[in-house]
């Protein structure tokens, strides 16, 4: 199509790819971080060994990637096969590496190589930025060729802006609890010296990155077994990915210390023109100092001096209850789904029922575990 091919390799193939791939994720339209080499490899090693194929389109003349997303086959909802692009939990961004000169046609194809490897009709892009060209592509598609095209409501999770609009959006915190952080971090100098440190050198990063998983472990999320440090192959996957990552300059570790200890860190992606607070952790026993909340404010002035900087998105869940009063911008999202047929129409709105039911499920599973966990602390404070 336009002088452009398909392709399709597994991450153990991805070798003689790489330079192409890397090249794309350099400069695509819209930044997307978990679509690296640096970030997908570890994470397909390490943590997903159900199958999932790297589609690509590439020029025909110089083999140059113009497009690429991870995809694999699954059930959106709980009946529904689906051609995913895989976005999830450690990176909740699916939009696809476009490059800058392609166009709905190069976007098209890789639809039509997602569904070719996945044997299904219906193609899902979850955690889509609806604010972007990418975003702006599918409707072009789903309006101009056979597939047909609907999405899902639009979410808002927390971000920032920089320049003029983030210095507004910095002073939009309410005077209460924007004096109430300033009293917090006085409370907390008078126990010690305090000092806001931000690390961006690899052997800075890899270090802070190991104190990052101890402190990580001592809080709730290793008590429940969710840390990083929890498991063996999620460790190996975040240490190689944030060694990778900051080889090329695209970590920042935020962090607060207290007499040389870091009791607050934040740690930060940076592709291209945006930044992506990936991981936050602090120590609980300064709960009542909000450390964590220093942090998060922090990483936004600290935003505000990086060059050429646009933007920030949180990662956090809609109306996330520290970061969302403390980051007043909003991050736009959705999933989209494209199939095309006779029955496209009947097959799109079966799908979201299906998928709408599902998250319905396990919104409720959800608020009935944290309620038994609040009933088991009650009844088991020690």
């Amino acid at each position: 199509m336009n002088g452009t091919t398909a392709v399709t390799f597994t991450a153990t193939q991805a070798g003689e790819h790489m330079s192409a791939w890397s090249a794309l994720a350099d400069t695509a339209i819209e930044p997307n971080p978990f679509f690296r080499p640096d970030f997908l490899l570890p994470y397909l090693k390490h943590m997903d060994n159900r199958q999932v194929a790297i589609c690509a389109v590439r020029d025909s003349r110089d083999g140059a990637f113009m497009a690429l997303a991870p995809v694999a086959r699954r059930r959106l909802g709980l009946l529904a096969p689906s051609a995913t692009v895989h976005a999830g939990e450690y990176g909740p961004l699916g939009t696809p590496l476009i490059a800058r000169s392609a166009d709905s046609d190069t976007l098209a194809l890789l639809l039509d190589t997602a569904v070719a490897h996945s044997g299904t009709g219906l193609v899902a892009l979850p955690y889509l930025r609806t604010d972007g060209p990418v975003h702006d592509m599918l409707l072009e598609i789903g309006t101009t060729s056979t597939w047909q095209m609907t999405r899902e409501a639009i979410s808002l999770r927390a971000g920032h802006a920089t320049g003029p609009t983030g210095q507004e959006q910095y002073g939009l915190l309410g005077t209460r609890r924007r004096k109430e952080i300033a009293r917090q971090l006085r409370r907390l100098s008078e126990t010690g010296d305090t000092e806001f440190q931000s690390l961006s050198a690899l052997n800075d990063v890899c270090a802070a990155f190991e104190t990052f998983l101890a402190l990580e472990a001592r809080g709730w999320k290793g008590r429940r077994g969710t840390a990083l440090a929890c498991d063996p192959e999620r460790l190996a996957f975040a240490r190689t990915f944030i060694h990778e990552m900051a080889r090329t300059g695209r970590v920042r570790i935020d962090q607060l210390v207290l007499e040389a200890k870091p009791v607050a860190m934040m740690i930060m992606l940076r592709d291209g023109h945006r930044v992506w607070s990936w991981k936050i952790t602090y120590d609980e026993q300064l709960s009542r100092f909000s450390p964590g909340a220093q942090i998060t404010r922090y990483a936004m002035r600290r935003d505000f001096e990086e060059p050429d900087l646009a933007e920030a998105d949180s990662l956090a869940i809609p109306d996330h209850p520290m970061i969302t009063p403390l980051w007043r911008g909003q991050v736009p999202y959705t999933t989209v789904l494209l199939t095309r047929g006779r029955f496209a129409t009947a097959r799109l709105s079966l799908t979201k029922a299906d998928h709408a039911l599902a998250r319905g499920l396990r919104g409720l599973a959800k608020s009935t575990l944290r309620r038994v966990r609040r009933q088991t602390t009650r009844d088991d404070p020690a």
